[in-house]
């Protein structure tokens, strides 16, 4: 049975309890990818007349917790984390460290734009905590990047039902513009604070 068809079983069986644990895992880190998930949740949730608002407000308030649990281990277990990481997983040294300067740097922003970039918003949250970014912000920004992130990725599920290929293109076409759109705001940060910069990295 592969990813798919055990997602659709899931939410068959258990309708909106498997929403929400499906989601709360993906955002806990669990490598469930959201761009399989929640787009499925949309085509299972049209098909079997389920709200699209409920599912978007049950996956924000499971995307939430997900958050605050590795934002909760960040806080607490601080640098060692993302060591224990670094080691464990070597091909996600890159992200993770590019990921903490820009959150270290850029707080508040980064934690939203992130919500919305594939690789990056894997570590946002432990990140976030790492670097004690204060909670009530980080739930603002969280609580903005998952909602526009989830209506887009259930909302497509929604409208496309079960053609999956065309999906597929849609959010790769949008990776590649939300990335690029993200690397644009980390240039024109950098060119606005590159004294600062040249300073931190001395």
């Amino acid at each position: 049975m592969d990813l798919q068809e055990t997602i659709r079983t899931f939410i068959i069986h258990y309708g909106m309890i498997s929403v929400f644990v499906l989601v709360l895992l993906e955002y806990a880190s669990v490598p469930l990818p959201s761009e399989v998930v929640l787009p499925f949740i949309g085509i299972i949730g049209a098909l079997h007349g389920i709200s699209f608002f409920k599912i978007l407000i049950v996956s924000l308030i499971a995307g939430l917790l997900g958050s605050s649990i590795t934002y909760a281990i960040g806080y607490i277990f601080g640098i060692k984390v993302l060591t224990f990481v670094g080691n464990k997983f070597p091909r996600t040294r890159k992200a993770i460290e590019a990921s903490y300067k820009w959150i270290e740097k850029y707080d508040k922003g980064a934690t939203f734009i992130s919500r919305l970039v594939p690789v990056a918003r894997t570590f946002i949250s432990v990140i976030a905590g790492v670097v004690k970014m204060k909670p009530l912000p980080f739930i603002a920004y969280s609580t903005i990047g998952i909602v526009i992130w989830n209506s887009i990725l259930i909302g497509l599920g929604f409208l496309l039902g079960n053609n999956t290929a065309l999906i597929d293109t849609i959010l790769h076409r949008y990776t590649l513009v939300v990335g690029g759109f993200a690397i644009l705001v980390i240039i024109v940060l950098v060119l606005k604070n590159r004294k600062k910069l040249i300073e931190l990295f001395k």
